[in-house]
C-alpha cells in the first residue's frame, strides 16, 4: 500500500519542478516583421489617445526628414498642432510594403497610407470624409532591440491610394 503524503509530496515535486522551469524559460523571440508591426500598432495607438511622449518613444533622437529639412522636435510641433485641432483621434493606417534594406533585420523602409479624422470610420467612409490622409514612407533602425523610426517622407493621399 502506497503512503499517500508521499504520493502528495511526490505530485507537488512535479508541479513545483514544471513551474520553475516555465519561469525560467524566455519568451519565444519575435520575429522581424511582427517586432515591426508591434512597433506601428502602438505609434497607432498612441496617436489615438494623443500621447505624443508615448509616439515619440518610438522615434529616434536621429530622425530627418531630409526633403523638409526638419528633426525630431520639428515632427513633434507638426504632430501636436494637428492633434489639437480635433477632441477625439481615430487613425486607420494600411502598409503598402516591408522592405528590408541589405537583407537584413536592422533597417526596413516601410509604405503605409494613414487616415486620421476626429470621429471613427471605415474605409467605405474616405471618399466622403473629412480626414488628414497621407502617404508615408518610413525607415526604421532596430535599436537596442526595439524599431525606431529614422527617417520619413511624405506626401498627401487620396482614397484610392488605400486600395491595393
Amino acid at each position: 500500500m502506497n503512503n499517500p503524503m508521499k504520493f502528495n509530496f511526490n505530485i507537488f515535486n512535479c508541479l513545483l519542478i514544471t513551474l520553475l522551469i516555465t519561469a525560467c524559460s524566455s519568451e519565444q523571440e519575435l520575429d522581424k516583421k511582427t517586432k515591426l508591426l508591434h512597433t506601428m500598432q502602438a505609434m497607432e495607438t498612441a496617436i489615438e489617445a494623443k500621447g505624443l511622449d508615448d509616439f515619440f518613444e518610438h522615434v529616434s533622437d536621429d530622425f530627418t526628414s531630409t526633403k523638409r529639412g526638419w528633426n525630431k522636435k520639428d515632427a513633434m510641433r507638426l504632430l501636436r498642432i494637428r492633434l489639437m485641432r480635433n477632441k477625439n483621434v481615430h487613425v486607420h493606417q494600411a502598409i503598402k510594403s516591408i522592405d528590408w534594406l541589405d537583407g537584413g533585420e536592422v533597417q526596413a523602409e516601410v509604405a503605409v497610407v494613414a487616415a486620421l479624422a476626429g470621429t471613427a470610420f471605415s474605409l467605405t467612409d474616405l471618399p466622403t470624409l473629412r480626414a488628414d490622409m497621407v502617404k508615408f514612407n518610413v525607415t526604421f533602425k532596430l535599436v537596442d532591440g526595439e524599431y525606431k523610426v529614422i527617417k520619413t517622407e511624405w506626401e498627401r493621399a487620396n482614397p484610392s491610394d488605400f486600395v491595393f
